[in-house]
């Protein structure tokens, strides 16, 4: 048996030692030595999980933010009633990745979707990238996303093509106008947002689902990414401008499966900053 003795002490005073040792200054000296056991002891920590992630033994956890400037906008479009049965199988996906209905504001009714997301990221990747996604329901049931199409407008990685190459993907802000060009002429998706003031009651929140949905986003191979997201995502000062208004022209192949009009645009006003774990269940399949 282990018996464990503790002993009482009072609560230190301003001049007892232990709080002349917590004042203690920091001398050049001292600041010299902490610098360097701080970089030594890091390093060989951040050394140790790279050579475990070389071998399998540990996941990459890599930084993902979007940018707050030009914003993330997400391009809300149902899926029209006739081409929702065996979608996911029309377009390859892997067996049981069908649409599911999701919610993008709490103000919503669940519906089948599509939506394009333009956005600038820095970190894991870099440049404007544009995704289109449906969604669908994993092993569990929750509704994830699914990216269906992904550009950018600078060479990057994705699990199905591996190397994405660079396309034109244009998303900028002039003043309260956001312009947007995906493609080239004939088969492009063109936009012109006019950022509303968060006064006029367009302020309006994310669905639970929308959110959660972010913490797997699959790939059109079946593989995932899984994501941490602070509150720029979870708490998001989330614009919503009303479908029917929308400035846009749609000449993608996408725009036959999707009402012509949008249900809604979304627009986030500040930065998501993620972490992404990248192709987290590869060594599962």
């Amino acid at each position: 048996m282990l018996t464990v003795f503790t002993k009482r002490r009072k609560v230190a005073g301003a001049g007892s030692p232990e709080a002349a040792a917590l004042a203690k200054p920091l001398t050049p000296l001292g600041r010299f030595g902490r610098k360097a056991l701080k970089r030594f002891l890091y390093g060989q920590m951040a050394f140790m999980q790279g050579l475990l992630i070389a071998i399998g033994k540990e996941k990459p956890y890599v930084r993902f933010t979007v940018e707050a400037d030009p914003p993330s906008i997400y391009w809300v479009f149902r899926l029209k009633p006739e081409v929702v049965a065996g979608l996911g199988s029309r377009l390859g996906l892997p067996a049981g990745f069908e649409s599911t209905p999701m919610r993008c504001t709490v103000d919503d009714d669940p519906a089948h979707l599509l939506t394009l997301n333009v956005y600038r990221v820095s970190g894991l990747a870099k440049g404007i990238r544009a995704e289109w996604s449906m969604y669908v329901a994993d092993a569990q049931g929750a509704p994830r996303y699914m990216v269906v199409d992904a550009r950018s407008s600078k060479g990057s990685m994705d699990p199905v093509d591996v190397i994405t190459r660079s396309s034109r993907v244009e998303h900028t802000r002039v003043g309260d106008v956001v312009t947007t060009m995906v493609g080239e002429a004939g088969s492009s998706f063109a936009a012109t947002v006019t950022m509303p003031n968060p006064d006029d009651g367009s302020t309006v929140a994310p669905a639970p689902e929308f959110v959660t949905a972010n913490d797997y986003i699959y790939w059109g191979n079946g593989i995932c990414d899984r994501t941490f997201y602070d509150k720029g995502m979870a708490f998001p000062t989330q614009l919503v401008l009303p479908g029917d208004g929308a400035v846009f022209t749609d000449e993608t192949p996408w725009a036959q499966l999707v009402d012509p009009v949008p249900a809604h645009v979304v627009v986030f006003r500040d930065a998501i900053e993620l972490v992404v774990s990248p192709w987290h269940n590869l060594d599962r399949m």
